[in-house]
């Protein structure tokens, strides 16, 4: 039965022009890296606290706190994006891929 106006589209064709979805490891490692970052951030965040300021930018105020947001950001983005981290995100990938294949083991006993 088809459509009146639509074109018949059968399973091969819609096949060749589909697309692969993202797959759950690609999630995973973006999962990872964000988390990474997002903690590698909240620290330099806590450090910076610790520290006297330079009046590098400017005696204080907000301006001050804006860029040195600013650049911790760069910082904690270039660190994550080229892999050079902690390496937590790569440890947290391999544990939660190894987590996600026994709970897989589980649900489909083999036999």
């Amino acid at each position: 039965m088809s459509v009146v106006g639509l074109p018949a589209v059968d399973a091969l064709s819609q096949a060749k022009g589909s697309q692969a979805l993202p797959g759950a490891a690609d999630h995973t490692e973006k999962a990872a890296r964000q988390f990474e970052g997002m903690l590698m951030s909240m620290l330099f965040q806590t450090m910076r606290k610790t520290v006297e300021p330079s009046g590098l930018f400017g005696e204080g105020g907000q301006s001050r706190s804006t860029y040195e947001y600013l650049m911790d950001q760069a910082v904690v983005d270039q660190a994550v994006s080229s892999g050079r981290g902690w390496g937590l995100a790569d440890r947290l990938k391999t544990l939660w891929s190894q987590a996600d294949t026994t709970r897989k083991e589980k649900i489909v006993p083999e036999g």
